[in-house]
């Protein structure tokens, strides 16, 4: 996953002798300032993980250990995914207001706003993990990102079936090649059968680029309205 680590600068102000310094006490941003800084111009969802003291460095809260993690990882590709240090519930921290009533779940998703915020622990099922991605990710998406992931797999499992046939016609041809040469008789027929293969192939990929891109409710100046899953 693509992780960003975002540390916040302070504006400059002016200092008493006119100049300007961006030094200043640290202190809590409002909520509503804090979800804008973690935005910016990203105009995607924000997947937001906590790391603490205990488990930092790892996606405990996100990914479950021993188990197939594609569907996770597909929902999560249309989310701006942040990773926040273990001091962010000190009082004075800029995100502190990330996590109100003093509650400091691992991980948390809402949209770019924080209007709709959406809080989960490790203690959770992936059914529940993946309905409230798709909760938050249908508020500022206009695609079904459920349908959409549901496709993706479809055809990530026609490819796999593809690369499959792809390997086991190469491996042919390079058999043939070795026993009977380049006049072998049954090579042209082989090579016809390899290239339909890898034309299936390059089709079932532009189907998964066009299955993985969402149209954005509403995006940032200057940002493109579609996200793409990748």
């Amino acid at each position: 996953m693509s992780w960003e680590y975002p540390v916040y600068t302070p504006p400059s102000a002016a200092a008493p002798d006119g100049r300007t310094t961006s030094k200043s006490l640290r202190s809590a941003l409002s909520a509503e300032e804090a979800f804008a800084y973690l935005a910016g111009d990203d105009p995607r969802p924000l997947l937001v993980l906590r790391e603490c003291f205990v488990c930092n460095g790892t996606d405990d809260a996100l990914l479950s250990r021993g188990v197939d993690n594609e569907r996770t990882f597909l929902f999560s590709r249309w989310f701006h995914c942040v990773k926040l240090p273990p001091d962010v519930l000190q009082d004075d921290h800029p995100f502190r207001n990330l996590f109100p009533g003093g509650k400091a779940e691992h991980l948390f998703m809402a949209t770019r706003d924080g209007s709709l915020r959406i809080p989960l622990e490790s203690e959770r099922s992936r059914t529940e993990l993946w309905s409230s991605m798709v909760q938050v990710l249908s508020a500022d998406y206009r695609s079904d990102p459920a349908r959409s992931v549901a496709e993706i797999q479809g055809l990530l499992d026609d490819l796999d079936l593809v690369d499959v046939r792809i390997a086991e016609l190469q491996t042919r041809m390079d058999e043939l090649l070795e026993t009977d040469g380049p006049g072998a008789r049954k090579l042209d027929r082989i090579q016809k059968q390899l290239g339909e293969a890898r034309t299936k192939r390059d089709a079932l990929l532009t189907e998964v680029t066009k299955a993985a891109t969402l149209e954005l409710e509403r995006a940032t100046a200057g940002e493109p309205a579609e996200q793409r899953a990748g």
